[in-house]
This record gives C-alpha cells, structure tokens and sequence, in this order.
C-alpha cells in the first residue's frame, strides 16, 4: 500500500525556504497551477470518514485522487491512489459532469500555485512544494512516498528537513478544510 506522508506548515512567503533548499542542494523541477474540485460521494460523507476525492487539472490534464483517512502520528500520512484520467479540457469537464451524474455532489474548489523541489535528504528523495493557495495564502509541504513500514523513518526524515528550513509548526488541516473554514470566515 502506497503512502502519502507529509509536514505542512504555514508561511508568511517562500523566500527563506527557497534560500534553504539552494543550500542543501534541492533542485527547482518546476511550477504548476493546479485546480482542484472536491466531490463527495452519493454513499457517504467524507468530511465524517476523514477521506478525500478530487479531479485535478493541472494544464490540460486531468488527474483523479483518493486520499484515505489519516493516520495516527505527528506526520500526515494518507493511503494515496493517483491517476492521470484524461489529457483535455473537453474530456476534464465531461469527466466532473460523469461524477455529478452517479451522485457525486461537488465540495469546494481550490486554486493553487506550485513550486515543485526535489533532492536527497538523508538518503532518499523528498519533495518540497512551495504552494499559494488562492484566498488562503503560503505554505510548505514536505512530502515522501512510502510503504508503510518506512512511516516512522520518514516522518523523522521530514520533521528533520523541516527543523533544518526553519519551519516549525505543522499545519494539520488539508488545503479543503482550510478553504473551507475560510469561506465560513474561521481562516
């Protein structure tokens, strides 16, 4: 089973981070806009199971997610199944109109802007996203991959990176509940 574990915190900008990464050797991959539309399921209430199920444009492709339920520990660690479903705008608006139409109603929309860093901490690959989320503000995800024996390592590996960029308070909520809370004026 395939893992999502993750540390996010909350930033005022990304410029002190971006000076970390330079420094520990991280590489820019590149920047995206993503769009995510958060549906729920016409059997059951994702906000009370904790689970998630988006459509995400980024360009014109079309990914799906389904993130599980979170897991016990500091980290957020998600079970994470991800894939590309169509590779144009006709096919990523007929796709969202499909999911209405079995009972899919839709959550909320977030808009983000992505910075994509890759490199080698403490012997494996991590990924470092430097996001602005749309009405919400900066943020830091750091994030790897794994099974689920390697929770625990990679949690330390992040918490880690974390410490050595100067990022010390995790923000537990997902982008969806913060947008969320914001629309309720909570924020």
């Amino acid at each position: 089973m395939g893992l999502e574990i993750e540390l996010k915190f909350r930033v005022m900008d990304h410029d002190q981070v971006v000076s970390g990464l330079v420094r520990l050797g991280f590489g820019f991959k590149g920047a995206v806009v993503e769009e995510d539309e958060y549906l729920n399921a016409p059997d059951r209430d994702f906000a009370k199971t904790g689970e998630a199920f988006r459509l995400r444009r980024e360009g014109n492709s079309q990914l799906l997610t389904y993130k599980g339920p979170r897991l016990p520990g500091k980290a957020k660690v998600r079970k994470e199944i991800e894939l590309t479903v169509c590779d144009s705008l006709d096919d990523s608006s007929r796709l969202l109109e499909l999911f209405l139409a079995l009972g899919y109603s839709p959550v909320a929309k977030v808009s983000k802007k992505r910075m994509i860093h890759r490199g080698d901490w403490h012997g494996a690959e991590v990924t470092v996203c430097l996001d602005t989320i749309e009405g919400i503000g900066c943020f830091v995800e750091l994030e790897q991959l794994a099974e689920e024996s390697m929770v625990d390592e990679v949690s330390v590996r992040l918490a880690n990176l974390a410490e050595e960029l100067g990022l010390s308070e995790p923000e537990p909520r997902s982008y969806l509940g913060l947008v969320l809370r914001n629309a309720q004026g909570k924020a």
